[in-house]
């Protein structure tokens, strides 16, 4: 039997599909960061611990900002998903703190505040390991999807 067309009143799915291919998480991108992530149930936060390759500069021997605002988002969203559900960012504000250059391992640590309907707050920062710097800090604003308001 023929689907109908899809229509205005009707909608695709609401929660994106993971397929492993994630920049930053997934095992079958060949250019991505391929994390593990660790999570930690009495705080609602998600970590993982890496280090960037100099292919991840911005001005010379710095990882580019963007990167480092990439990894507070996904540690932010990790944080979300497994202790909330699914959701989008619908807002990201990051906060610089120091350079982090390529090759110094660091930690990125996301955590999801408790709840507030269909909408969680999250923060998240990144340290670098040998020194305890911060290097980045970050908050954001997620809409859960397929869940009722509470």
């Amino acid at each position: 039997m023929a689907k109908e067309p899809q229509t205005s009143s009707q909608k695709p799915p609401a929660t994106p599909l993971a397929d492993n291919y994630c920049f930053v998480c997934g095992k079958d991108n060949p250019r991505g960061f391929k994390i593990e992530v660790s999570y930690f149930d009495e705080e609602l936060a998600a970590e993982t611990e890496l280090s960037l390759a100099r292919e991840f500069q911005g001005w010379a021997d710095v990882i580019h900002g963007g990167i480092l605002a990439t990894m507070l988002d996904e540690m932010m969203a990790h944080a979300v998903w497994r202790f909330a559900g699914p959701g989008l960012t619908l807002s990201l504000e990051v906060r610089f703190h120091a350079p982090l250059k390529p090759g110094e391992q660091v930690r990125v640590r996301g955590l999801v505040h408790p709840a507030n309907g269909s909408r969680r707050l999250a923060e998240g920062e990144i340290i670098r390991l040998a020194d305890g710097a911060r290097i980045a800090s970050g908050k954001s604003r997620f809409l859960l999807l397929n869940k009722e308001k509470e």
